[in-house]
This record gives structure tokens, C-alpha cells and sequence, in this order.
């Protein structure tokens, strides 16, 4: 079946609310294929009990980031499936106030994550980290960015992005070379640290 590019936004507070849960990001992040799951097999994925997760996967629902996909039997019954309700999810926040609060709690899960999948990468046999297959790199770097440098930065980051989207049109279902991997990117102000004087203050 072939995949297709979705983009969601999620504006609404169940949404920003049901993204700001690390264990609820991690759910998400196990759908790599475009087949459903149900819930008995993300617990295996995860390590937990499936009980664990019907709470969560219930949230998830209710704020339509993810759909049920039918129902398989297992046994003498019959247990839900579940896909993502789009490839991707954009977190729409304000400058302050709650919405901003959920943002930043939902990127720190994502960190989190990406913390926990760098030291998982220092026990792993198969990382790369030079040439064409690299597959294990982080930095972090400040820098001062010329409007040239900063339009060269987004010119890249969009590549990737198109990457991304060229590989979830794909008609092609995985292949044995294939990689789960994890692409957590942040590019951000550094006078945002600093709270601007106001009016009184000068």
C-alpha cells in the first residue's frame, strides 16, 4: 500500500495536551511501517504491559492523532488496530500562555527521547558514524547567522524535509537495508534566553 504525506497541526488543547506526554510521543513514534498496531503488539515493542497503555492510546485517540483501523481476532476475540492519523504532526504554539507551556513540554519529551536513543547508540553494534551510511551523529553548536547564512540553514533543513516526504510517497514497501532511526532537530534564537527590558526598566 502506498504510503501518503499527511500533515496535521495540531492547534486544539487535547491535542497539544495528549503530545506533551514522552510515553505518548514514544506510542507515535513506534508506527515506522504503514501497517496498524494493536496494543498487545506496541507493549511488546515497549517493553510494558499492554494494561499500561489503553489509558494512553485512548488519549491519543480522543484528540484524533490516532484512528482505529479495523479489528483482527486474537484468541477467542477480537482486538482493535490503530494507525497515525498523519505522517506528520505540527505543533502550533503562541509566544506565551498555555499553548506555549504545552509546546515546550512536548519538545522536551521529544529530547528526552533523543537523549535516551543517543546513549542506546553507544551500545549499539551497528552505528556508523562516518560516510554515506552514518547513522549515529548529534552536535550542538552556537553560532551568529548572516541573513545569507540563516536562508543557506532553512534551504538544507527543507532538502531534508523533502527527503522525508519523497520516502513516505514511495511506493515501495521496506526492504531488509532498511533503518528505524530517530531526527530530532531544533534551531532556535539564543536572545529568546534573555527577557527583554521593557519600557519601565530603561
Amino acid at each position: 500500500m502506498k504510503k501518503e504525506w499527511i500533515t496535521m497541526k495540531a492547534s486544539g488543547k487535547a491535542q497539544r495536551t495528549a503530545l506533551a506526554s514522552p510515553l505518548r510521543l514514544e506510542i507515535l513514534g513506534l508506527f515506522t511501517e504503514d501497517e496498524p498496531m494493536a496494543i498487545s503488539e506496541m507493549a511488546a515493542l515497549m517493553g510494558r504491559s499492554a494494561g499500561s497503555l489503553y489509558h494512553h492510546v485512548g488519549i491519543l485517540e480522543k484528540a484524533r492523532l490516532l484512528q482505529r483501523a479495523g479489528t483482527r481476532p486474537k484468541g477467542k476475540r477480537f482486538e482493535a488496530l490503530f494507525r497515525p492519523a498523519a505522517s506528520r504532526v505540527d505543533l502550533e504554539a503562541g509566544k506565551g500562555g498555555e499553548s506555549a507551556a504545552l509546546a515546550l513540554k512536548t519538545m522536551s519529551s521529544a529530547f528526552r527521547m533523543a537523549e535516551r536513543d543517543l546513549e542506546a547508540s553507544f551500545r549499539c553494534r551497528g552505528c556508523v558514524t562516518e560516510g554515506p551510511r552514518r547513522n549515529a551523529v548529534a552536535f550542538r553548536v552556537h553560532l551568529r547567522a548572516s541573513p545569507k547564512l540563516l536562508a543557506g540553514i532553512n534551504q538544507h533543513l527543507e532538502a531534508i524535509e523533502e527527503l522525508l516526504k519523497i520516502e513516505a510517497n514511495r511506493s515501495a514497501g521496506p526492504s531488509p537495508d532498511d533503518q528505524h532511526l530517530s531526527l530530532t532537530l531544533a534551531l532556535l534564537p539564543l536572545k529568546g534566553r534573555r527577557k527583554e527590558k521593557t519600557e519601565e526598566e530603561d
